[in-house]
């Protein structure tokens, strides 16, 4: 199993920021064929094959997830497409 954890700090603030965080997770659920919920102020991300969350609070979003056998293979490119999206979400790295 293989693990991807990427923090990026924000500016955002309150439904903004989970706007934000919404979209990014439609975009790459829509990409990998999975499912995310609110569970608080944490967005679970499930799929049979990654499980996974963004946590975000007032400084910072945090990424991670795990990372079945199959996509285990492909973690450089699921790496860089959540920097990618990201970058669009928040408008690069800071």
């Amino acid at each position: 199993m293989s693990h991807i954890t990427i923090r990026r700090p924000h500016k955002l603030k309150g439904d903004a920021l989970r706007k934000r965080v919404e979209h990014l997770a439609d975009t790459l659920c829509a990409k990998y064929g999975a499912d995310w919920r609110w569970d608080g102020d944490q967005l679970l991300i499930e799929h049979s094959n990654v499980n996974g969350a963004v946590t975000c609070d007032a400084k910072e979003i945090v990424i991670e997830a795990k990372l079945g056998f199959f996509l285990s293979m492909f973690r450089d490119r699921i790496d860089a497409e959540i920097e990618r999206v990201l970058d669009e979400e928040l408008g690069g790295k800071a």
